[in-house]
């Protein structure tokens, strides 16, 4: 009854948590998953039975402190608040217009970019890392992302919708984190940089030396988003003609 006709638009918004990825977090480690917060925007155009087109924007803050992991050691940390845009498809399981199926779920897939602006917090204050060069490298802060998930309609009226979704986003660049390959040499960076690099001091430890592990080159970050979507349909007079129509 509340199924939208091919050409229809929709406009929605999304809240939900998110779940970072990378260097700084550790898989499986459920007593700490340091979950973060996600709002987004987004407009979706029905194409067919079964296929949409969908752009998006989105702020998500994400964050991740080594001292609950294995290697606490270390000590490093970062937080950030960032903007992501997207487009791509969103697809339905199932035809929308399928008599026998009150709820069909969708997956959605696309690509984007995203502008990391990871920051840590040391002696009471906040910094940007990307600008100190943390690892001896410069990095672009403005960075590609491919996006995948599933979601499930929840409730329908005619106006309005509300669906459950959880999305992964890959990031193509490993320093979402600010953390990527080795310890660089020290000797010739900014003291504030330098301390920044290597948070061992801060618990009385030896430094590491220039060369040492400081991350995982093998693999580039991400990030989870689960999250509840209000959507509303813009009604236009086909798509009352057509819900007359297939409601009798």
């Amino acid at each position: 009854m509340w199924r939208e006709k091919p050409g229809t638009w929709l406009l929605n918004s999304g809240l939900g948590t998110t779940r970072y990825t990378g260097d700084l977090s550790e898989l499986g480690n459920i007593s700490h998953l340091q979950v973060g917060v996600a709002f987004n925007l987004a407009a979706t155009y029905r194409v067919s039975q079964q296929l949409s087109y969908r752009a998006e924007a989105q702020f998500y803050y994400i964050y991740a402190d080594q001292k609950y992991t294995r290697n606490y050691y270390n000590n490093l940390s970062f937080r950030s608040l960032n903007p992501d845009v997207w487009a791509g498809v969103q697809v339905d399981f199932w035809p929308i217009n399928d008599p026998y199926r009150a709820t069909i779920p969708y997956a959605i897939a696309g690509v984007g970019m995203t502008y990391m602006r990871p920051k840590a917090v040391y002696l009471g204050q906040s910094y940007g890392l990307s600008v100190l060069q943390t690892e001896g490298v410069k990095y672009s802060q403005l960075t590609g992302i491919i996006r995948y998930g599933f979601g499930v309609p929840l409730l329908a009226n005619e106006r309005f919708r509300f669906n459950l979704e959880g999305t992964y986003t890959h990031v193509l660049s490993d320093y979402l984190d600010d953390v990527s390959s080795v310890y660089p040499d020290r000797s010739g960076m900014q003291p504030l940089a330098a301390a920044l690099s290597d948070r061992r001091a801060e618990l009385g430890t030896t430094l590491n030396q220039p060369g040492e592990q400081r991350g995982n080159t093998g693999k580039n970050d991400g990030y989870f988003v689960v999250s509840g979507r209000l959507i509303f349909v813009i009604i236009t007079p086909g798509q009352r003609s057509y819900r007359r129509q297939i409601g009798r």
